[in-house]
């Protein structure tokens, strides 16, 4: 009898853990459950192209996974894959910013379902535009101007060199910009620099001298370093402003985006470390006194043990960022900046 009633309970402890194992199973099943209908986009998604990628002569597709809820909108995002990082953010925006009808289920119940969503960015012909190179001519081992290139990390710029104003500008009070592309080899060593775009020619041997001179982290590629292009926009402002990097926009809307995302991936390394923006980091935002603009904020950056500080603002059309190792050099960075807007 004794046994008889062993044998029972161990039935239903068998019966129940196999319930909750088939539970799990349809939960996890549920992400790719095939439905009656799959969320579409209500209306057309219209991605804004990204100026530095139109003015780079970049083109491909985003392929991003999105939730869609049953209310028809996009609660996260995954990138699948990208041709190109510097389309990435404009891929995301619009896909989030576009209503979609819900997933439907083969009961007729609205659900919450992922959908892979492709993003396609092609210039036009007359956008097409032909480079003036100013310097000299490309080697076998450097790879094409123009060529799309595979990479996981972009360089980053850890010394940023000042261009020179032209006398015969200033003299006619000429402003302006200039975009640069510039190819960054292994070393991380600007080795030549091309005019793609420029409000006027005086600036452009400046803004060369100016991105030759700087100094950068090269590019990585499956854990190794490779040459690679990238574009720099130079600004020549007479307003007491530094010259230099522009980060200035036509509209406030697109300087607040621009600010916007800074925050995100700042604030959420994570994010940033699928486009390769930063390697491994935790962050974490710093309350302090330390303000500027329209709008500011500091984050404290850990990587790999060692800490660094992002202060990020947004003055009106303009953007600012600096990144310090101490939040001394963060006061330094805006006291400069007040002291210039003053």
């Amino acid at each position: 009898m004794k046994l008889k009633i062993m044998l029972i309970v161990l039935l239903c402890f068998s019966v129940g853990i196999a319930q909750q194992k088939d539970k799990k199973v349809k939960a996890d099943k549920g992400k790719w459950e095939e439905l009656k209908e799959y969320p579409k986009p209500i209306s057309p998604i219209q991605p804004e192209y990204p100026q530095v990628a139109k003015l780079a002569g970049i083109e491909g597709k985003v392929y991003v996974e999105a939730l869609i809820s049953e209310k028809g909108n996009v609660v996260n995002t995954k990138i699948l894959k990208s041709e190109h990082e510097s389309l990435i953010m404009a891929a995301v925006d619009a896909i989030v910013k576009t209503k979609f009808s819900p997933g439907i289920s083969k009961d007729n119940k609205k659900v919450q379902t992922w959908v892979v969503i492709p993003i396609s960015f092609k210039l036009d012909d007359k956008e097409k535009k032909s480079d003036t190179t100013l310097k000299a001519p490309d080697n076998e081992t450097d790879p094409e101007m123009n060529t799309f290139q595979e990479v996981e990390k972009l360089p980053e710029m850890v010394e940023a060199a000042t261009p020179d104003y032209p006398e015969e500008a200033k003299k006619n009070k000429i402003t302006g910009k200039a975009f640069v592309k510039v190819l960054v080899d292994k070393e991380g060593n600007p080795k030549k620099a091309v005019v793609i775009k420029s409000d006027n020619e005086l600036f452009n041997q400046p803004a060369i001298d100016a991105a030759l001179k700087s100094k950068f982290t090269p590019a990585m590629q499956a854990y190794k370093p490779i040459a690679v292009w990238i574009v720099l926009p130079y600004r020549f402002t007479l307003d007491g402003k530094e010259n230099g990097l522009s980060d200035k926009f036509e509209t406030v809307e697109q300087a607040k985006k621009e600010y916007d995302t800074w925050i995100y991936y700042n604030s959420n390394p994570q994010e940033a470390k699928k486009i390769g923006d930063v390697p491994s980091a935790k962050a974490e935002k710093v309350e302090t006194d330390v303000k500027f603009g329209d709008e500011s904020a500091v984050y404290k950056l850990i990587l790999k043990g060692s800490e660094k500080f992002g202060f990020f603002a947004r003055k009106g059309k303009e953007v600012y960022r600096f990144f310090g190792k101490s939040m001394e050099e963060i006061q330094n960075y805006v006291d400069k900046l007040n002291k210039t807007e003053n």
